[in-house]
């Protein structure tokens, strides 16, 4: 059965204790001995170590017991100075057991949560399979090799769509006069890029949505909601941890997953997928597809 520890959150919580003394002599200045660690501190203020020949001031230390039943606070580095080993052994006893027990209560907490998150992740899947239909759409209107270039634009981040014409010959001269070209050269008049469109919702079309979305979050949820509270306080350490680590990232890994439906969204409009032409997709493979998407309303993201 997991230990319940108490919480202390300001030096007056350890004053307050019946059996606390801010100060005791231990061996071999008495016949005082170590007994155990009792639960760990962290203030904003430094105290006193509570070994009568130490008193260093520390933050963070630990409520230990002595053997004829009294309290006090010492520090970390104290405590293995002063009892060695077995102050060390008991430390680590009570941090492991504190750290078990805010990994049960974590993923118990999501555990409680869960008709929530389910209906979330079904609200996700949703838009995972609508978006991925449109995804397969495009790329079966569009040529073999114009998809890799829209997803190495997407990587670099690259929404602007600009084409090169010749410069006129009032900028032809300005540009002759402020570089190391020449009109006469042989390379040819000189070009300026011109915008033609900006591409929206390339986050899409960068992220590994499936991983996102099915690898880190629909299928591990599921997965967890059909386990019970005895299961989780019955896991391993390596399993309990690694389940913790998975649940603390669950809340930004929603909110990504999120971001990036919302940019499948706007790429697959109208509007958006018309641009495409100007990047060398074929208009009339894509007029069924921009005609379907016409007036095409999307739910609000919850």
């Amino acid at each position: 059965m997991d230990q319940n520890f108490d919480v202390i959150a300001i030096y007056e919580d350890l004053l307050a204790r019946p059996n606390f003394h801010s100060s005791l002599p231990f061996h071999p200045k008495a016949t005082r001995r170590f007994g155990a660690v009792v639960t760990p501190y962290r203030f904003l203020e430094k105290i006193p170590c509570g070994i009568e020949s130490c008193h260093t001031p520390h933050f963070a230390g630990y409520l230990i017991t002595t053997s004829d039943g009294l309290e006090t606070a010492i520090g970390s580095h104290c405590g293995k100075t002063h009892f060695g080993m077995t102050f060390t052994r008991e430390r680590q006893r009570v941090d492991q057991a504190i750290a078990r027990k805010r990994r049960i209560d974590a993923v118990t907490a999501m555990l409680n949560d869960m008709p929530r998150l389910l209906g979330l992740i079904e609200g996700l899947e949703k838009d995972y399979k609508d978006l991925q239909d449109k995804k397969q759409r495009l790329l079966g209107a569009v040529d073999a090799g114009f998809f890799p270039m829209l997803k190495a634009r997407a990587d670099r981040g690259q929404s602007e769509i600009t084409k090169e014409v010749p410069m006129t010959k009032a900028e032809a001269d300005v540009f002759f006069e402020t570089s190391n070209r020449k009109a006469n050269d042989g390379k040819g008049w000189p070009t300026k890029s011109v915008h033609l469109a900006n591409l929206d919702g390339l986050l899409f079309i960068k992220a590994r949505f499936k991983d996102m979305l099915v690898v880190n979050l629909i299928t591990p949820i599921r997965d967890l909601s059909k386990t019970r509270i005895s299961e989780i306080e019955g896991m391993k350490p390596r399993q309990l941890a690694a389940m913790a680590k998975w649940v603390g990232e669950v809340p930004q890994g929603v909110l990504k997953a999120q971001a990036v439906v919302e940019a499948g969204r706007r790429f697959f409009t109208a509007e958006n997928i018309e641009k495409l032409v100007h990047l060398g997709a074929d208009r009339n493979t894509l007029s069924a597809m921009i005609n379907d998407l016409q007036g095409e309303i999307y739910p609000a993201t919850p």
